[in-house]
């Protein structure tokens, strides 16, 4: 038997796009490990009858195939069903291709997962339903006690409105979408939350890059955390991924933080999933930690509870109290230009004991209980370094933060331009910065670096070329400067020249006056030792002559 004949034919409703494909473009189906975490904690081990709507990736398509009796994807790109039929051939697996309102006529589904959203699910031929309608398709397919998955795109998102591209130019035509102007979609948790009604459970901000989920962070938490605190920095993390890859009026990291201070970050993320019904208890956030590894974490009466999901787990504190980081202190204590207290925290800093257990990163480094506990991140090691290397390397990170936010500051530039201002902050935690520590320092720091995006946002680019042309107006002046003290040593040095050929004009007419000549014969008269010898041979001569 061919293996055709064993793996079962895509089937066809109405609504498929050919050729198409969803796969490959600039927005990738849902999936990432942050998802299947979720997902392993929310569907149960056993499934009955389950539907996925949409683009998904086919590790998160394998996953739910292993879990459930009966599983239905449904893809409306032809080239899209075939691969995924290639890719899991098993008969439990029904591949349709086809829009969401051409699949009628089905018994309704036990779980229904829409994580793409509601965007992707409809063809060329169906027509323009605007989002409560395509819900209400969906929903079709779901019993009352269905358990009900479905992602939703946020157009008051952060990174939209720091999308410095016109509207016309976000979207290519290999992203059809059936409307870009719907003013029917939900764009706040509230309305959500409306829309979808009484069955919801739990509402996550969902931080994804290109479709795929980097961070969830339950939107109630989201809207509860303040700037600097574990989940802000969740959220803030999440942004910064999901905004890699546009190009951005400002960077998002300042409209977070307001965000934050008026309780609104869950308001702002790209978009939001869903869960409706009844599921296994998840966690609080779910967020990538280490190489491979997804961060489990519960917020309860102000301490997060952390623990890691991943082969080879990384090293997190299994508790973390809900307070501001050390980062967002210390810049607070630098814009009010509080050096003592700056001097303070600094050398708490230096007599914390952990200091020697691995990297400190000062934005996930949280007061506790007279000392410091690591964050979200976990614990990074670095072989051969001790305490002045590690605070060094945290100090350089601190400064570069610092200089790139454009942050206020009570030190001179000269300084920040420098070691000097990082050398002043190891001394304030009563380490001694010598050059080898400050060169250590440097080196960690440039390997924690942040990736730059692929290219800068506009506020920093006109602050750039702003520091350009002080920078280019400041050499125009020394340039000036040095063309006049040019100037006037040229001038000294013509001056000088004539007076030198002066003398030497002077000098030539004294060797040729009467006077010299005089002396010149004096001088040589007053050479003769014997003079009546001399004169003599003078008479011998003048007879001979």
């Amino acid at each position: 038997m061919t293996d055709s004949a064993q793996t079962p034919a895509v089937e066809i409703v109405r609504g498929e796009i050919q050729p198409w494909t969803d796969y490959t473009g600039y927005r990738a189906p849902a999936g990432g490990a942050t998802l299947l975490a979720l997902l392993e904690d929310l569907l149960p081990v056993s499934l009955g009858r389950v539907l996925i709507a949409g683009p998904h990736s086919h590790a998160l398509t394998g996953f739910v195939a292993a879990r459930s009796a009966s599983l239905t994807v449904l893809l409306r790109s032809v080239s899209d069903a075939q691969d995924l039929r290639a890719a899991i051939p098993s008969a439990s697996v029904t591949v349709i291709t086809g829009a969401l309102d051409g699949l009628v006529d089905v018994e309704p589904f036990d779980v229904v997962i829409a994580a793409d959203g509601l965007d992707r699910v409809l063809g060329a031929d169906s027509p323009a339903l605007d989002w409560p309608a395509r819900l209400a398709e969906l929903q079709r397919l779901a019993s009352p006690s269905s358990l009900v998955l479905v992602a939703v795109e946020n157009e008051f998102a952060l990174t939209g409105l720091y999308d410095r591209r016109p509207l016309d130019a976000r979207h290519g035509d290999d992203e059809w979408r059936p409307l870009h102007d719907d003013p029917a979609r939900p764009t706040s948790p509230a309305q959500v939350s409306a829309a979808l009604g009484e069955r919801l459970t739990r509402l996550y901000a969902a931080f994804d890059e290109a479709g795929t989920i980097h961070t969830l962070l339950d939107a109630s938490a989201a809207a509860s955390s303040r700037p600097g605190r574990p989940g802000a920095s969740l959220a803030v993390a999440g942004l910064a991924a999901a905004a890699a890859h546009t190009p951005l009026l400002a960077s998002v990291d300042d409209g977070a933080s307001a965000a934050a201070r008026a309780g609104l970050l869950g308001a702002v993320a790209p978009g939001w999933l869903a869960v409706l019904g009844s599921g296994g208890a998840t966690h609080t956030a779910y967020a990538p930690v280490g190489e491979d590894g997804v961060l489990l974490a519960d917020l309860d009466e102000g301490e997060w509870t952390l623990s890691v999901h991943s082969a080879s787990p990384a090293v997190v504190a299994s508790r973390l109290p809900d307070t501001e980081s050390v980062e967002t202190l210390l810049f607070r204590l630098a814009a009010a230009e509080d050096v003592p207290g700056f001097r303070a925290f600094a050398a708490g800093l230096g007599a914390w004991g952990g200091a020697a257990e691995g990297l400190i990163l000062l934005d996930d480094l949280f007061p506790d209980a007279g000392g410091f506990t690591r964050g979200v991140r976990g614990l990074r090691t670095s072989a051969g370094d001790g305490p002045a290397e590690l605070l060094a390397a945290a100090y350089h990170r601190l400064r570069d933060r610092l200089i790139r936010a454009h942050r206020r500051h009570p030190w001179p530039p000269w300084t920040v331009e420098s070691d000097d201002l990082v050398a002043t902050w190891l001394g304030m935690s009563g380490i001694e910065a010598t050059p080898g520590v400050l060169k250590r320092g440097r080196e960690i720091a440039d390997q924690l670096a942040e990736p730059l995006a692929d290219e800068p946002d506009l506020r920093t680019i006109i602050a750039d070329a702003e520091a350009d042309r002080v920078k280019a107006v400041e050499l125009a002046g020394k340039v000036f400067g040095l063309e006049r003290t040019m100037r006037f040593r040229d001038q000294s040095l013509r001056t000088r020249e004539q007076q030198i050929r002066t003398t030497r004009d002077d000098l030539r007419k004294l060797r040729n006056s009467p006077a010299m000549r005089l002396h010149e014969v004096t001088r040589k008269v007053s050479k003769v030792r014997h003079p009546r010898q001399f004169a003599r041979a003078l008479k011998r001569r003048l007879r001979k002559g």
